[in-house]
């Protein structure tokens, strides 16, 4: 790079890290052989590159710890609802396979970091990327500034081992274990779909809407003649003098008036005796049907069948589940399908029975509100505040404070809005900005320090990566007897790697790995921060 170049960016580090993330953005959408590195992996290889180039640019510390915590809190909230929710019932067994992960990384990393003579950070790197976890690689640097030692060599070690363990976790999972295992997955993803729907369920009565001039029933209120059609009928709109007009349950029919009967067929067939004739020649009025997502709340349904089955007990005629969404990911709509308190479901249906079914679920979101800035801003105070005050670091407190705001709001609807593509945004840029920063600064002596140990971490980054993935498939298929895409979709969601899951739904033909994939990514994600402290102080106690 020319030496004015260089000194611009080294007098305006905002510059630099701006252009990092351009750069490092631009590169993680490259795909080879359907692989992409990701934002933050491109990110962070680019500023490498840029502080190589430069000499290092020098981001004040400030910057990255406001990034960082911003990251983690963002993650926790996100987080938050299928990580306490994964606490309970049947998902206890997804615990296994975070467990798995944490101490099987920990341990293979411990073995390299002792046989090859590695230093903390190093090791520290090498640990967060084998581990695909960008949390891991922020608590770690914060260990390793609280402890006074190097972090150049965080983020190349970080970046070698990520993209080997990309490499080793998609073999593993997408070529190796349907081999070893002996499965197909599209036809074991195709029985798991099946078995999902359970038992043969009886179709919701269809629901019809008429629209009849008052005659027999002038003199009525519309409560009245609600009752005398029937249980499963309701009067939705009422025109009087060619005019729509406002109406409640003690409203008076009066003669020649044109009202909207919807209900079941069997009552619909009474409006005509109690209300009158049918409107001739098809001029029924106006039915709007609305689209809602609504948040469930602390104890919602165990399944889409028991949403269902409640629905009616609930005075609701005809709703439609569209989709239901967890951390961001869209799961199945199966009968059998498992729900958890801050899932998002979408419904579809008249206007009365959203509302009703929202009010019964929990709370409905707010699509015109898309950041309750007061309350996200309060759990970032609390969290740095208990970093500070309980004796850890800023981005374990904010992750704490995420993931239990994130649970606090699960259902509620007056507070707490956070949209999931904005937390999407706000995430991918705060942890860009981090390790923009962190590669900067390296500069040429970080690079210099991993190549001189580029086989060692080369070869630790793929044994970190493949033990626990061995370890988790063989456990899942073997000892939990767990249907294969289940199996996959639990070891994607040990890393979170989306390019992986990617594949696995891809091989598996449906979306039932993310049945499993949301859970553990749940807790792996937020257990994972525990990997960078761990990894710290296991390489300086190797080499005590």
């Amino acid at each position: 790079m020319w030496p004015w170049e260089s000194g611009v960016l080294r007098d305006a580090p905002e510059i630099a890290l701006f252009l990092c993330l351009a750069l490092g953005f631009a590169l993680g959408r490259l795909r080879f052989r359907g692989v992409a590195l990701g934002g933050a992996a491109g990110t962070l290889a680019a500023a490498l590159a840029v502080g190589l180039l430069t000499g290092g640019v020098a981001v004040h510390q400030q910057v990255r710890v406001i990034a960082f915590s911003i990251f983690a809190f963002t993650l926790g909230y996100t987080l938050g609802p299928a990580f306490f929710a994964a606490f309970s019932g049947r998902n206890l067994r997804y615990l296994w396979f975070t467990v798995v992960e944490v101490v099987g990384a920990l341990a293979v990393a411990a073995l390299v970091a002792d046989a090859l003579g590695l230093d903390p950070g190093t090791t520290a790197g090498l640990v967060a990327g084998a581990a695909a976890g960008p949390v891991a690689l922020g608590t770690a640097a914060d260990a390793l500034q609280a402890a006074g030692l190097a972090q150049q060599a965080l983020g190349p070690a970080y970046v070698l081992s990520y993209l080997l363990a990309l490499v080793t976790v998609a073999l593993l999972t997408l070529r190796a274990a349907p081999a070893a295992l002996r499965f197909d997955p599209r036809e074991e993803a195709a029985a798991l779909w099946r078995r999902l729907d359970g038992a043969e369920e009886t179709p919701p009565p269809a629901v019809l809407g008429r629209a009849h001039q008052v005659t027999t029933g002038e003199g009525r209120t519309v409560g009245q003649a609600e009752i005398a059609m029937g249980t499963r009928v309701s009067v939705e709109r009422l025109r009087r003098n060619g005019r729509p007009i406002p109406f409640g349950p003690d409203t008076l029919l009066q003669r020649d008036d044109e009202v909207v009967v919807v209900g079941v067929r069997q009552d619909v067939v009474n409006a005509g005796a109690v209300v009158g004739p049918e409107v001739p020649g098809g001029r029924e009025l106006d039915l709007d049907l609305e689209v809602a997502d609504v948040m469930l709340g602390g104890r919602p349904p165990a399944t889409v069948r028991d949403l269902r089955a409640g629905l009616s007990g609930q005075g609701v005629q005809d709703l439609h589940v569209c989709e239901v969404r967890r951390a961001g990911c869209r799961l199945p709509v199966r009968p059998g399908t498992q729900l958890c308190a801050g899932d998002v479901v979408r419904v579809t249906g008249l206007k009365r029975d959203v509302d009703r079914a929202a009010s019964w679920l929990g709370a409905r979101a707010d699509a015109g509100r898309r950041a309750d800035v007061v309350y996200l801003a309060a759990g970032l105070v609390a969290g740095l505040v208990a970093g500070l005050a309980g004796g850890l670091t800023a981005s374990i407190g904010c992750l704490a404070a995420g993931l239990v705001f994130g649970r606090a709001r699960a259902g509620r609807a007056g507070f707490g809005q956070y949209d999931a593509g904005a937390a999407r945004v706000v995430g991918e840029v705060a942890l860009g900005v981090f390790v923009a920063a962190l590669g900067l600064s390296a500069g040429p002596a970080a690079v210099e320090l991993v190549a001189r140990h580029a086989w060692q971490v080369a070869l630790g980054a793929v044994a970190t990566a493949a033990v626990p993935v061995v370890i988790s498939l063989a456990m899942g298929a073997k000892l939990m007897m767990s249907p294969p895409p289940l199996v996959l979709g639990a070891v994607s969601g040990q890393h979170g790697l989306t390019t992986v899951l990617g594949g696995v739904r891809a091989m598996s033909g449906n979306g039932t790995p993310l049945l499993a994939y949301t859970v553990v990514h749940a807790l792996s994600g937020a257990v994972l921060a525990l990997l960078g402290p761990a990894a710290v102080a296991l390489a300086r106690w190797v080499g005590a």
